[in-house]
């Protein structure tokens, strides 16, 4: 079982990072630290495998940790999950011995697809390697099928638009508006306009609950159609 910690200072995004782990069979979760001194305290732990390190951490870099671990030897492996997509960064972490580099908002089957190729790497445990299987280290494996792209109308972004998707992903049972507003840290107003959208795609249900009193309670859950188009699909 190889196990997981992160590095994250944005509680919705680690459990993200927790629920998505807990989805690919071969790895367990440890923990996440959201400050760079509690990641550093926890990634030395003699248990842990692979680290997910975001960049943007208050205000501090995550690069820093990386060339921490990197030069006290820390026997971990790292993926950055990060906002930053700037040459310096990416170049850094190459440097620095990435395995994986994964720009938010991310689908979980590029997520995925980094645990997998890793889970690849690991199961190789030959004492000395032939050289198909360093090729395995050095080159990652070829891309599956293209996937769906869906261009999203003018209002809709992209971020906003996997961010209350994955948002969704993650609860189980129905949630109103209000409920789901105050979690993503979306207005009333912008987050209808999604739900109307992702109404009209046949992407959630609705279901209305009458009181006897009051106005009806709209609430949502994420349909299977877009739980897979979340996982299976890109957005222009």
């Amino acid at each position: 079982m190889i196990k997981i910690v992160a590095v994250e200072d944005d509680p919705l995004v680690a459990k993200f990072h927790r629920k998505y782990v807990e989805k690919v069979d071969g790895f367990s979760w440890l923990g996440s630290a959201s400050t760079i001194e509690e990641g550093e305290q926890l990634v030395k732990k003699p248990e842990v495998d692979l680290v997910l390190l975001d960049i943007y951490i208050h205000d501090q870099n995550g690069l820093d940790l990386l060339k921490k671990i990197r030069a006290q030897n820390v026997n971990v492996d790292v993926i950055l999950i990060t906002s930053a997509n700037d040459q310096q960064s990416v170049q850094t972490g190459y440097r620095y011995g990435v395995i994986d580099y994964l720009i938010k908002p991310f689908t979980f089957e590029r997520f995925q697809e980094a645990l997998l190729h890793y889970k690849d790497e690991m199961a190789v445990s030959s004492a000395h390697f032939r050289q198909e299987e360093v090729d395995r280290f050095f080159y990652p494996r070829q891309p599956g099928q293209p996937k769906s792209s869906y261009v999203l109308p003018k209002g809709i972004t992209k971020e906003t638009c996997i961010r209350i998707l994955q948002a969704m992903a993650a609860q189980e049972g129905w949630k109103s508006a209000t409920e789901l507003s105050d979690m993503i840290g979306v207005s009333h107003v912008s987050l209808r306009k999604y739900l109307r959208y992702f109404e009209q795609q046949n992407w959630i249900q609705k279901d209305v609950v009458y009181h006897s009193f009051g106005r009806p309670l709209q609430q949502y859950r994420l349909a299977e159609s877009g739980k897979k188009v979340l996982e299976q699909s890109d957005f222009i």
